[in-house]
């Protein structure tokens, strides 16, 4: 004899459908016949007559549940597990409550559970057995927001995952900081499609830089309409998605060399990079890149840390924040205002040129 499997699911993320352990003590002779004996081990699970196995029985249940009146004006939202036992007949019968969420959900919960039609029962060695189930309802309101393992069929982009990549790769304009800062990475955007297909809101969960997640957002907000995801009542929902975005350098223009490769960059030359107008000092290097900071809004100031690479030609490229300003707004600032500083005379070892890394100490104070 086997074990009774989970019966939830797997979109259901942590509900439970299963058979109680121990239930056939607890229950012996407590039923009519139909249920005298009941078995927590067996061969074949109760089944709809028309099969689909777990996720159609959830669905049977959410098709017929009526929400009560908080649950559709979104005061109530969770489950309801009621306990039954699927007789000998398939009959269901000895419908409890075993984790409320309300009472008028909890009633309507016992209602639906009523309501399912005569299933195939379980079966031990071929023959009928009466099985104890604990059922999942689902509660929540039309303006409720599902995860995506929260439904039974999930959204779609027109297209598929083939036509989700193309729509990125066609339409994505990498800002110039990608380029000039040589950034490989992903911008993560999650937003709400709506039971309409068209996308609601969106916010930045994993930025890779200010401009890159402008570009992100900007994207996704103008997709197309996606098929939309369904829940178990076969209604269509509102859904979290989780895209992520991808950035890589475009090829450089006609004539300008590409970034030295990092392990070619040297972080001491003789001599080092200078400003045209002279040594490039830590303080001559504070001041350009003041005088290029364009100060964001309601930005307190702050004390970090900026690195950048000079070219062989003198451009600045890859600006990173070695050391926060404790702002993000303030930190795009400075890698921006280290991306406007003139053309460096460039550092050389043994005569030739090379890529040099620069830190600089910077205190923005508040203007």
């Amino acid at each position: 004899m086997k074990r009774l499997p989970a019966f939830a699911a797997a979109a259901v993320a942590g509900l439970l459908l299963t058979a109680t352990p121990a239930a056939a003590q607890f229950f012996h002779n407590q039923y009519p016949p139909d249920t005298a004996r009941l078995y927590t081990y067996v061969e074949q699970m109760p089944a709809l007559p028309g099969g689909g196995g777990n996720a159609a029985l959830v669905r049977a249940v959410q098709r017929r549940l009526v929400l009560p009146p908080d649950v559709q004006a979104g005061r109530t939202e969770g489950r309801v597990l009621v306990r039954l036992v699927v007789g000998v007949s398939g009959v269901v019968r000895q419908a409890s409550v075993v984790q409320s969420l309300s009472p008028s959900a909890d009633a309507a919960a016992l209602a639906t559970v009523r309501l399912l039609p005569r299933l195939l029962p379980g079966r031990l060695n071929g023959t009928a057995v009466a099985v104890p189930l604990t059922v999942p309802v689902l509660f929540f309101g039309p303006s409720h927001v599902f995860a995506a393992g929260e439904v039974a069929q999930a959204a779609q982009f027109p297209g598929g995952t083939e036509g989700l990549e193309r729509y990125v790769r066609q339409g994505l304009k990498p800002p110039p900081d990608v380029r000039q800062r040589d950034l490989r990475g992903r911008t993560v955007v999650r937003a709400v499609v709506l039971p309409n297909g068209r996308i609601g809101a969106t916010e930045v969960m994993g930025s890779l830089c200010g401009p890159c997640d402008d570009e992100a957002l900007r994207l996704v907000r103008a997709m197309p309409r996606w098929q939309p995801a369904q829940g178990y009542d076969d209604k269509p929902v509102a859904v979290s998605q989780v895209l992520n975005i991808w950035f890589e350098p475009p090829p450089p223009p006609a004539g300008t060399p590409p970034p030295v490769p990092e392990a070619q960059v040297f972080d001491y030359a003789d001599p080092l990079p200078a400003l045209p107008t002279g040594p490039a000092t830590p303080a001559a290097l504070a001041q350009a890149l003041l005088e290029r900071l364009d100060y964001p809004d309601r930005s307190l100031g702050g004390t970090g840390q900026v690195a950048f690479v000079v070219e062989p030609d003198g451009r600045v490229t890859r600006p990173v924040i070695l050391k926060t300003f404790a702002n993000d707004a303030l930190d795009e600032a400075v890698l921006r205002a280290a991306l406007q500083l003139p053309r460096f005379v460039p550092g050389r070892v043994r005569g030739q040129p090379v890529a040099v890394r620069l830190a600089v100490p910077l205190v923005v104070e508040l203007r």
